[in-house]
């Protein structure tokens, strides 16, 4: 008779398979690279499976790994949901109100949710979607408990969480518009829009609006489209889409940061906070950041 799945290996599994690296599911953890490794061969061995295909760049599932992973899941929300009913967790109550820019709730930020939210039952999340100059102008209002999003100018309040460049996107293989740079925008305000224009107009290059969308997904189908291009995070361009630069003659673009505000006196809004930090240092590889500086990692 088989063995039941050691959950201790599972919420190993679920860690390595979200970060696809063994150091990011370590420092998740708070494990050695080597104890998660040995813990992947255990679960490997009580399935009779290989789960995991690794190299030396990055760590993919199985189709074994993809099945289970849906299990594995399933089984430790049930367990987290017993730990708390039983009584042997906290019990949470209230709402936790969060402002994300679109390009942080399209990306990282879901699965942190979840996380967060299978640990805190009864905690109810509250999610807006906006533009992160907006965001963090209503959070300082009292509109949100935590707000995490993109700017492009520097402010005294938040926690840099990382910097990288603004680019301008384009359809990978789409031939370039002639004439005026059409531009694919948000609506005013928009940090990534007037940076945009800023350094258009130092350039002198003519441009012109030529599409407009409140939502990310909008804004990518124009630049998909070869209709526009886009001023865009870069960490945003994926497979169908390009990146241009110098070389087609466009101005370079300022840094953005990604930065987090929240409500220290909220314990579930400082909880998250943490979370989050934990989350960006696996994803970005190095260590939580504070006071908007980034330690290196010392692997």
């Amino acid at each position: 008779m088989s063995r039941p799945l050691d959950t201790a290996l599972l919420h190993t599994f679920v860690a390595v398979a979200d970060t696809r690296s063994f150091t990011g599911a370590g420092r998740r953890l708070h494990l050695s690279q080597s104890a998660v490794s040995a813990q992947v061969v255990r679960l490997e061995e009580q399935i009779g499976r290989a789960l995991l295909v690794r190299n030396t760049r990055n760590v993919a599932l199985t189709a074994h790994g993809e099945m289970l992973l849906g299990y594995a899941r399933a089984m430790l929300n049930l367990s987290e949901e017993a730990r708390t009913r039983l009584g042997s967790g906290e019990t949470y109550s209230g709402k936790l109100r969060i402002g994300a820019s679109d390009d942080v709730a399209s990306g990282w930020l879901p699965e942190a949710m979840r996380r967060f939210s299978t640990a805190r039952r009864g905690l109810l999340l509250d999610l807006t979607v906006d533009i992160g100059d907006r965001l963090f102008q209503r959070h300082a209002n009292g509109d949100f408990d935590i707000v995490v999003g993109s700017r492009c100018a520097p402010l005294s309040n938040g926690t840099t969480l990382w910097r990288e460049p603004l680019a301008w996107t384009f359809a990978r293989h789409e031939p370039l518009p002639e004439g005026d740079v059409p531009l694919a925008c948000f609506p005013d305000p928009c940090p990534f829009r007037e940076a945009a224009i800023k350094a258009l107009s130092l350039a002198r290059m003519p441009y012109r609006i030529a599409c407009e969308s409140p939502s990310a997904a909008g804004i990518y189908a124009f630049a998909r489209a070869g209709i526009a291009i886009a001023p865009l995070p870069r960490c945003t361009i994926d497979d169908t889409l390009r990146e241009l630069g110098t070389t087609e003659g466009l101005p370079e673009l300022p840094d953005i940061e990604f930065v987090t505000a929240y409500d220290e006196e909220k314990p579930p809004a400082a909880e998250f906070a943490e979370m989050i930090f934990e989350e960006v240092a696996v994803r970005m590889g190095t260590r939580a950041i504070r006071n908007g500086r980034t330690e290196a990692e010392n692997d």
